[in-house]
């Protein structure tokens, strides 16, 4: 008797401290509002990073792949930004803002212009619109998260 309350008391408190861990989509668009980017932090968006998904429900299409990459431009304050967006090829930039600790798109998204299923095209759409809003981000070992909006509303994910 005395084992098997042993044993429901360790998987009681396994249980309770996995559900701690666990982050809701509110904690992770709460946890924006905490994030400094440094500079040190900036040039860690380096490479290239292979989307996953959104923290919210978004319908990313089968068979299909967008990428992020950066890499270093004319000052340290900007990235050269390329990729695929599920469809077409993209390129801009992002700058560093040091004093709001922040990033943001620095030049229109240029793209190619090829054509793909109804699907791909809005998850294409989507992709921009939210890269375009882009505030903070955060490199969590290969993950990287890119929050979109002040105060975020969506995070994209990013493996490297």
């Amino acid at each position: 008797m005395i084992k098997l309350i042993s044993m429901l008391s360790v998987v009681m408190l396994v249980s309770a401290s996995c559900n701690k861990n666990e982050v809701t989509p509110t904690d992770e668009l709460n946890n924006a509002t905490q994030i400094k980017n440094t500079r040190a932090n900036f040039e860690k968006l380096s490479g290239k990073w292979i989307f996953k998904e959104y923290l919210k429900d978004k319908t990313v299409p089968a068979n299909s792949e967008a990428t992020i990459e950066f890499s270093k431009g004319e000052s340290s304050d900007i990235l050269i930004v390329n990729g695929r967006s599920f469809v077409n090829l993209y390129s801009t930039s992002f700058t560093y803002n040091e004093a709001q600790s922040s990033i943001q798109i620095a030049a229109p998204i240029g793209m190619t212009k090829m054509a793909g299923t109804p699907e791909q095209m809005k998850a294409e759409r989507d992709f921009h619109s939210n890269l375009q809003n882009v505030k903070k981000f955060a490199v969590e070992g290969n993950t990287l998260k890119l929050y979109v909006g002040e105060p975020a509303t969506e995070v994209m994910f990013f493996n490297q």
